[in-house]
């Protein structure tokens, strides 16, 4: 029965669209009317009939307030809207308004930081989000050249593709770009795609087996440098003999580095593999822990020690003191390895 029913229950958005299509169907029918033929309470009826009113979907008859007439939504729609559509007119253009004021504090902004940066000819700055919104503020300015050093191996995807959009801009205005990455860079994926993009804009690309830590070098003005391990600081370098020094260090890595092709090839590989033996060869003569030889060639050092297996099996060597020896004796480190081997023997 209706009266066990909680009026309070029923959603008055489906009431009014069922109540909409009875007074559609049957025109100038008095409320009660209304209420009695669907069954409903008064009270329910009357909260239908309000959202209707509301929408001005049902207007009174005759000034009678118990009878019913109906309006399309159609018309009333621009009759409802027209005010509204006003309003966000009128909010949209005080926005504009007020986009524009702050893009001249902005560029006043930028100016004055600018030159108290060009002034400092060191300086830090903190947190990666912070670092990196630098860099592309930077590269923004950038008008010749951009050199980059990625050492660590591949980078991550989501690093790639946040730094892409600043790197194409600038490629695409001309700033000459060179970077290099380290051999491993060129077994990971996402890297190569990147390294690809580069080539494709006109950049070069180079990897090597073992170099310096991470470095940016714009227009020969301005270097970045980590400030810590974590490389959660960066030093930001304006003094020129420092920036000249840097841009020399890069110099002499590219000029020994070997050009990224677009695919891996047998014989580029095995060269590849022969130079990270080698690294790996000399670092383990110097004594460097697996761990710290992962870290510098930008391998995992899981990897790492898979080349060290075959190290051991190419010199037949059963401990890592033996395998000391065996590399003196075999010259492969050159004249001074055998010198080093008899001591080592010796001892």
């Amino acid at each position: 029965m209706e009266h066990c029913v909680d009026d309070n229950a029923w959603r008055t958005e489906d009431d009014s669209v069922e109540l909409y299509r009875y007074v559609i169907r049957y025109r100038d029918l008095g409320l009660s009317a209304v209420a009695e033929r669907l069954g409903w309470s008064e009270q329910r009826t009357a909260a239908a009939v309000e959202r209707l009113r509301q929408l001005e979907l049902v207007v009174p008859l005759f000034g009678e307030r118990s009878n019913l007439g109906v309006s399309t939504p159609r018309s009333v729609a621009s009759r409802l809207l027209t005010p509204l559509d006003r309003r966000i007119e009128a909010l949209e253009h005080e926005a504009e308004g007020l986009r524009a004021d702050l893009a001249r504090y902005q560029v006043t902004y930028d100016e004055v930081v600018r030159e108290v940066q060009d002034r400092q000819e060191f300086g830090t700055v903190a947190g990666l989000d912070t670092i990196n919104a630098e860099l592309e503020a930077v590269a923004g300015r950038c008008v010749e050249e951009v050199l980059t050093v990625q050492p660590g191996g591949g980078r991550k995807a989501e690093s790639l593709a946040a730094s892409w959009e600043p790197t194409r801009a600038m490629l695409e205005r001309g700033v000459c770009m060179r970077t290099i990455y380290q051999h491993s860079a060129r077994f990971h994926p996402a890297t190569r795609q990147y390294a690809k993009q580069i080539l494709g804009y006109g950049g070069a690309v180079r990897s090597i087996d073992e170099c310096t830590d991470r470095l940016i070098i714009f227009d020969r003005k301005v270097a970045f440098i980590p400030a810590r391990d974590d490389r959660q600081v960066a030093l930001v370098i304006h003094q020129p003999a420092v920036v000249e020094f840097l841009v020399l260090v890069f110099e002499r890595f590219w000029s020994i580095a070997t050009p990224f092709a677009d695919r891996n090839r047998a014989p580029e590989v095995k060269n590849l593999l022969s130079d990270v033996r080698l690294s790996i060869i000399k670092l383990l003569a110097e004594g460097e822990t697996d761990t710290a030889i992962a870290r510098r060639l930008g391998v995992s050092v899981r990897t790492c020690r898979s080349h060290i297996a075959k190290i051991y099996e190419e010199f037949g060597a059963r401990s890592r003191c033996q395998l000391g020896v065996l590399i003196g004796r075999s010259g492969v480190l050159g004249p001074g390895g055998s010198q080093d081997a008899e001591v080592a023997e010796a001892s």
